[in-house]
């Protein structure tokens, strides 16, 4: 129970990668494949009312590791909204083709060949993913309804979408990919943001996510916080796990987020190799200067341990010692 617990929390915090399946077999690497209309009929699914309201058809078409290379055949599937070609060998060319499927609502592309995101606007898509490619840009993505996008591990250096084509931009993902800061992410609809796995050291443009619930930061190179704004008041979760925070009192600086609940920094620096008395004495003073958390790391906050931390801060008022006096020893406590 205990296991399962633990998988679903990463699960939900963003800690498992979806998308760590076998990239398409190299087996047809130097042959065209192109989708019959035959096998294309096999791999509809999900019956439903077609627009008309009328009749029936499928709307559903999973068309997924079969070594493709041409695709022209699904569009002629007149009512498909949903389509999944994912582990193929299609280049950006081949995927355009799927433009002119105005009602589609979601496109899973994962693990091809593309090395642009630019397809023709398409004025319906929620749900857009282009995971595991060789995409270096994120220039080209306008769809004015898309709610979710999805550019894991690709070899994107910076972001450079436009909020204005994306204004209902609700969910982004941008793990593994070799971007160095933030900026650039302007969606104030945005709930959900992982950028783990990154070469992020600055943290900015953070203001304008109002709406951000959920934000990941694992695996960086991020130092300090002083990016962090009041602005991002619905900020519940954040993880900072595995970056280079060396001083305790750098987390003071997230006590401008009056919502934030959950705090991950394990395997930073300031965290690493601690004793069990040790590991005690960090999280009261974490929940001293952070008393709303419900949650340090991968455990909840005792009743006790919130006790403790009001108990330690009024003696540092007493004392007259502050967070950064702790930074060279911060163990040294009673």
């Amino acid at each position: 129970m205990e296991g399962q617990e633990d998988a679903r929390y990463e699960e939900e915090a963003g800690e498992i990668d979806k998308y760590s399946t076998p990239k398409s077999s190299s087996i047809f690497e130097d042959t065209t494949r192109a989708l019959t209309r035959a096998e294309a009929g096999e791999c509809l699914h999900t019956l439903g009312k077609c627009d008309s309201g009328l009749g029936y058809a499928y709307l559903g078409l999973n068309a997924s590791n079969k070594g493709l290379t041409d695709i022209t055949v699904i569009p002629t599937f007149r009512y498909v909204l949903y389509v999944d070609v994912s582990g193929n060998r299609l280049t950006t060319e081949a995927l355009r083709v799927l433009s002119s499927m105005k009602y589609l609502l979601m496109l899973q592309a994962d693990r091809n060949q593309l090395s642009s995101a630019e397809l023709d606007s398409m004025p319906y898509l929620q749900v857009l993913t282009l995971n595991r490619n060789k995409l270096k840009s994120t220039l080209g993505i306008s769809h004015k309804l898309l709610e979710c996008l999805e550019l894991n591990h690709n070899n994107v250096e910076e972001v450079t979408l436009n909020p204005y084509d994306l204004e209902n931009l609700k969910i982004l993902e941008l793990r593994g990919n070799i971007l160095t800061t933030t900026n650039g992410i302007f969606f104030p609809a945005l709930t959900r943001l992982y950028l783990a796995e990154n070469q992020i050291e600055k943290v900015e443009g953070f203001e304008i996510l109002v709406n951000l619930r959920i934000l990941h930061l694992r695996s960086n190179k991020i130092s300090s916080l002083d990016g962090f704004d009041s602005r991002c008041a619905k900020l519940s979760y954040l993880n900072l796990r595995d970056n280079e925070i060396t001083k305790i009192s750098e987390l003071e600086k997230l006590n401008c987020l009056p919502a934030l609940e959950t705090l991950i920094i394990l395997e930073n620096p300031v965290t690493l190799d601690r004793e069990v008395e040790e590991e005690s004495a960090y999280r009261h003073i974490v929940l001293a200067m952070l008393p709303n958390l419900t949650r340090i790391d991968k455990d909840p906050v005792l009743y006790k341990e919130r006790k403790h931390a009001k108990e330690f801060r009024k003696q540092m008022l007493r004392d007259g010692t502050t967070f950064a006096d702790l930074d060279l020893n911060f163990f040294n406590v009673e």
